[in-house]
């Protein structure tokens, strides 16, 4: 079968893009289905539909619904099926339960009109769009169904069947062609093939890439095992992406035994040669996630000799380590929730930390058999983890932040106590008692693997675990969606199945057709353009629509210039108005070449391919977006951006500079939020003749949603559209919540001197990130935690963030 041959050689997060978009192909070749074209296009694109947009007519408020849910509902409704989904949501009193359902996509209700009856597969197709839209996080799951009702119910199951690499390693690969071991960084999946050479009996040379000694050795065991017939491991060959040029090269020349086999071991990398990974039969690994499989596969890794030495705290010392390890490791599946993004925390930092283990403690030691826990170095052992092994790769201050806070809980004088916390899982429940998993008692190696497998059998892992929200899965869910169809999208092009090939109506110079023997043709048997130029012109027209005509600059006098935040909202104002000229410009350009009207230049193709693909053309990115965000999502938000500018131009032309103090801002919208920052702290220290210093930052979030409605003088900035997540803010003051982000009230930014500021011991310093892929922090706040009780670790742990900007 063609998928399971191709998906054993993808992630596995992957597979199911290439089931959907087998499915796609599959539908075309049926003669009673349609093709469902329209349907598939809002599907790919979602809330960024190149044809599709909202408009201020089309906002409505449905309590229960996020605004993004409503904004992708009158999308969705603009499709003939679901013109009236909007009523049909009101009027549904099952829609609110449905739509807090554990498993929505078992029971989607029908709430779109059928001129002709649905087949099956219309039917799900339909139900997919409505998960899309009101449950996204259930996407995947449907998306399955979905891939099953079209291409039957054991499709997907055939490729997640144990691998037996035997069989294919003997029967279906011949011997020049090299079987590629893929692997996610940190994990090494060469032992199976160590394994398998123990099973068949076969001949197996290891050769570990990475010195000049090591290209010698394998390039002679490769000729070698050639002639005679062995298989040769060459492992880590991702460290070395040029000689592996060469090294295809020689495979094409070389003449080899039927029993040879060479198997190459290495990390998913961008460098890998494209043509040896053409060239051979690909196998992705990926290690079993959960902290038990975790735990399991560090201790796999060591020896009972060297665990069970003494003294007796080496091992618990080891197993705190092992918990450590996988509870961090874990997180990075809720990037950028656990860790703001994704840190290689490998077992070669495991085997460093257990090194480091032995090193201090057989100082310590000295031989006997118990230490006592107070002469343990923690301080020591925090620190050179923290700072030196898995700290040295992390760039964040408050990824730095959330490690330290493990390891001060993890280790220390309480940490080998059997009433030690390990796990407080959180009850949805709250009458039901929290489960608690405490710290095993046990010396021995074998003590501690029986522990894992008995008492973490029965028990469901959830993201209290890792100290996350239990509703950080449906965060992850939901980001697996948004890329899943950000890939569907970008594949879109390939599966196209218009008449002529879509790249070569863009490159080739033939299909730019002169405009008069095109017009003439059209008048004489209609529009002969193809499909994408004809899709193509509309959403550049809909796009247009979108932005407004202008942005008017400001006039510089010599007396505003002197004002910090006039100079820093004029270099804003010239930005947008610069960008807005150069995207208006391209997409008129774009349509007279779909009008067949201008003939393309290079960069015109260029254009051409980024728009028809979603992706945001290189000349337009002049601020920082999300990297997988689509073109259609870069318009909307860009239009609401230079609109921002527009109405602050025009305050300042109407009322003055000065007025720019009492404006709310929306600090997600500007190109460079962070330096508006700083304009509204020289602007206070130059108004009041202090110096920036002293100047601290005090925040407060207003209770009232009027915002409008605050206390103006010369320290006070008023900023709207941030969203904390994590966390609630109360009268000024921050709670944990178990909702998934909040939207803030008008948040006043108040430049106080540093000698004004109240002293109390609650107060917690959150980051502040230009949007919710947190790749850019931005600077800091502090807040009083509503509870004194809590410390910033406990804040930290959560995620608990605030944004600027909701796009990811």
């Amino acid at each position: 079968m063609i998928y399971t041959r191709i998906a054993l050689g993808m992630l596995h997060e992957d597979r199911i893009v290439l089931a959907l978009l087998l499915a796609r192909i599959y539908l075309k070749t049926l003669n009673n289905e349609p093709t469902y074209d329209d349907e598939y296009d809002i599907l790919i694109r979602g809330s960024g539909s190149t044809t599709v947009v909202t408009t201020k007519h089309d906002q409505v408020t449905i309590e229960g619904l996020t605004k993004q849910q409503t904004d992708s509902m009158i999308k969705l409704s603009k499709l003939p099926a679901f013109k009236s989904l909007q009523s049909q949501v009101l009027s549904n009193p099952d829609f609110p339960k449905w739509i807090e359902e554990m498993n929505p996509e078992l029971n989607v209700p029908h709430l779109w009109s059928e001129l002709t009856p649905l087949t099956p597969i219309g039917k799900v197709f339909h139900q997919l769009l409505m998960i899309q839209v009101f449950r996204p996080d259930r996407f995947l799951s449907a998306a399955r169904m979905f891939v099953s009702n079209v291409l039957g119910e054991g499709f997907l199951a055939a490729a997640d069947q144990v691998l037996d690499l035997g069989p294919i390693v003997e029967n279906e690969i011949v011997s020049n062609k090299p079987i590629l071991m893929c692997s996610v960084p940190g994990y090494d999946a060469s032992s199976r093939v160590e394994d398998l050479a123990t099973q068949t009996n076969q001949q197996l040379i290891s050769i570990a890439i990475g010195s000049a000694e090591g290209f010698n050795q394998a390039e002679n065991s490769i000729a070698s095992s050639a002639r005679q017939g062995r298989w040769v491991l060459l492992k880590n060959v991702h460290l070395a992406p040029q000689w592996l040029v060469t090294l295809e090269k020689r495979l094409h020349a070389m003449p080899a035994h039927n029993q040879f086999r060479l198997f190459l071991s290495m990390e998913i990398h961008p460098k890998l040669p494209s043509n040896l990974l053409r060239m051979g039969r690909i196998f992705v690994y990926e290690p079993a996630p959960g902290i038990k499989a975790n735990l399991l596969r560090t201790f796999s890794t060591i020896p009972s000799l060297r665990m069970n030495k003494i003294p007796n705290e080496r091992s618990r010392l080891y197993f705190l380590l092992a918990w450590f390890h996988a509870v961090i490791q874990e997180r990075l599946r809720y990037v950028p929730l656990g860790w703001s993004k994704h840190y290689e925390f490998t077992e070669a930092d495991l085997k460093c930390a257990l090194d480091t283990i032995d090193i201090w403690i057989d100082i310590i030691a000295m031989g006997r058999t118990n230490l006592p826990i107070d002469k343990i170095p923690w301080e020591a052992l925090r620190t050179l983890l923290s700072q030196c092994i898995y700290g040295g790769r992390i760039d964040n201050p408050f990824d730095q932040r959330l490690l330290n806070g493990f390891l001060s809980k993890l280790f220390s004088l309480t940490s080998l106590n059997t009433d030690m916390k390990l796990i407080i899982e959180e009850q949805d429940d709250k009458l039901q008692q929290p489960v608690v998993v405490t710290m095993p008692d046990g010396i021995k190696r074998e003590q501690f693997v029986n522990w894992i497998e008995q008492s973490l059998r029965t028990l469901i892992q959830q993201p209290s675990w890792l100290g996350l929200p239990n509703n950080a899965e449906i965060v992850l869910l939901t980001t697996r969606a948004r890329e899943t169809l950000a890939k569907l999208l970008k594949m879109s092009s390939i599966t196209t199945n218009d008449d002529e090939d879509l790249t070569e109506s863009i490159l080739d110079d033939q299909t730019t057709f002169d405009a008069s023997m095109q017009s003439k043709k059209r008048s004489e048997t209609g529009d002969a353009r193809p499909s994408w130029m004809k899709q193509l012109h509309t959403s550049c027209v809909t796009w247009l629509k979108l932005l407004p005509a202008k942005v008017t600059t400001m006039r510089r006098t010599t007396e505003n210039i002197k004002d910090p935040l006039f100079r820093f909202f004029e270099r804003e104002v010239n930005t947008g108005s610069k960008l807005l000229g150069v995207v208006q410009l391209d997409l008129r350009d774009i349509m007279a070449v779909c009008e067949t009207k201008k003939k393309q230049t290079n960069y015109h193709r260029q254009l051409i391919s980024d728009l028809i693909k979603g992706v945001i053309p290189q000349s337009w990115k002049r601020y920082t977006v999300p990297k997988n965000l689509t073109v259609i999502q870069w318009i909307t938000d860009f239009s609401d951006r230079v609109k921002q500018l527009e109405s602050i131009s025009k305050l300042v032309a109407d009322q003055g500079y000065k007025s720019l103090k009492s404006c709310p801002i929306w600090l997600g919208g500007l190109f460079t939020p962070e330096a508006y920052v700083t304009a509204s702290r020289q602007c206070v220290a130059q108004s009041n003749q202090w110096s920036l210093e002293e100047l601290i930052l005090q925040i407060i979030v207003q209770d009232s949603t009027d915002q409008q409605q605050f206390i103006q003088d010369d320290c006070t900035f008023a900023i709207r559209g941030l969203r904390l997540q994590g966390a609630k803010c109360r009268s000024n003051k921050l709670s944990i919540s178990s909702s998934i982000s909040t939207e803030l009230n008008l948040t006043l930014f108040k430049w106080i001197r540093a000698t004004e500021r109240k002293q109390t011991n609650a107060m917690i310093t959150l980051p502040v990130y230009l949007n919710a892929t947190r790749s850019e922090l931005l600077f800091t706040i502090e807040l009083e935690a509503a509870d004194n009780s809590l410390n910033e670790f406990d804040f930290y742990e959560r995620g608990v963030a605030v944004l600027t900007s909701s796009i990811a």
